[in-house]
């Protein structure tokens, strides 16, 4: 029989080859079963060459809102140590007075708090916490609820908001209540050998980032931060997408239902908590996944993908930044999973 997951392979070795990416690792499963997998290309090509391996471990940016924050603040809601419809007040008193204190933790889930995207905080200090204030403090550039508007600065909340009650960095709570539950053995956010085999990000400050966090606010941090600073390899990505679309993981079966549902109806964008769904414009699942598909990306140029009912999922990590980060890899992005949904669905 012929490979029906030729055309996904031929879809990442062009651009490779047309130099739009130096490599790639990609995954395309069902559940908790990989049925292809495919790796291509360089880890780094600055400097020095290095080839990208199946176990190559990736700056994941910002899926860690997604395969960090997300499921911690999940665990915390149905645990009962949080509501998401609580005020984030509750938490931080930044949030007391005007538009503000009419934030609920769901806001910051969804992308509609009214916080702005992005602020370069790593300017001002180096100090975490100072980071987490100076975010808190931000004023609103809209009325929450209003709209959808992308925000590093809610997760980074997030993150702050996990640590408060439980008293543990997000770093610790995330290894010892979801990733070494569920095997992914080689995620964390500080590599403990930064010199092994990862996918190398920007060149910057000198150096090629290689086993350093790219993000610099999340550098910035030291590099545990709710918005990004996770590294993984893709096999570590399997179990964390066997949760969302079948029955395994930390996370109860109405929880993951509830979260891919879009909680954004009548507004700008089409989000669930966390996940990106069908039709809003940060969606990279193509034009063939199905409408109950949900998504998210990285800067650095990672990706996932999965539909819930259908349990099929796609995994794609590039370090599209090493050539710098102008490069932009959305269609490409599109094209894959085009491609992946031909294999896939028929």
């Amino acid at each position: 029989m012929a490979d029906r997951f030729h055309d996904v392979r031929q879809v990442i070795h062009n651009a490779i080859q047309e130099g739009l990416i130096p490599g790639a690792v990609a995954q395309i499963g069902r559940m908790d079963q990989v049925l292809w997998q495919d790796h291509e290309g360089e880890a780094q090509v600055l400097a020095q060459h290095r080839s990208m391996e199946a176990d190559t471990i990736f700056d994941l940016a910002s899926l860690t809102k997604v395969v960090a924050t997300l499921p911690a603040v999940l665990l915390l809601m149905q645990e009962g140590s949080i509501a998401l419809s609580s005020p984030l007040s509750h938490y931080f008193p930044a949030f007391q007075t005007g538009m503000k204190s009419q934030v609920r933790i769901f806001h910051l889930l969804t992308h509609t708090a009214g916080l702005i995207s992005h602020q370069p905080f790593y300017r001002l200090t180096k100090d975490s916490q100072e980071i987490i204030k100076m975010a808190a403090d931000e004023p609103l550039v809209f009325e929450p609820g209003e709209k959808v508007s992308y925000s590093d600065l809610g997760f980074i909340l997030l993150g702050a908001l996990v640590s408060k009650i439980t008293g543990e960095d997000l770093a610790t709570f995330c290894t010892s209540r979801i990733f070494e539950p569920m095997g992914m053995t080689k995620t964390r956010f500080i590599p403990s050998d930064p010199s092994g085999n990862f996918a190398a990000t920007e060149f910057n400050d000198n150096r090629v980032l290689s086993g350093v966090v790219h993000d610099e606010n999340a550098r910035a941090m030291g590099g545990i931060a709710g918005h990004a600073g996770l590294f993984a390899p893709a096999e570590d990505l399997v179990p964390y997408l066997a949760m969302w679309t079948g029955e395994k993981g930390v996370l109860g079966e109405i929880v993951k239902e509830t979260a891919i549902k879009c909680q954004t109806p009548g507004r700008n964008g089409n989000r669930g908590w966390g996940f990106v769904l069908r039709g809003d414009s940060y969606d990279i699942a193509g034009d063939l996944w199905p409408s109950t598909t949900a998504s998210h990306t990285g800067f650095t140029g990672t990706s996932l993908v999965f539909d819930r009912p259908s349990g099929y999922w796609a995994v794609l990590l590039t370090n599209r930044v090493h050539f710098g980060r102008q490069v932009d890899i959305q269609d490409f992005r599109r094209r894959f999973h085009n491609a992946a949904a031909v294999a896939l669905f028929g």
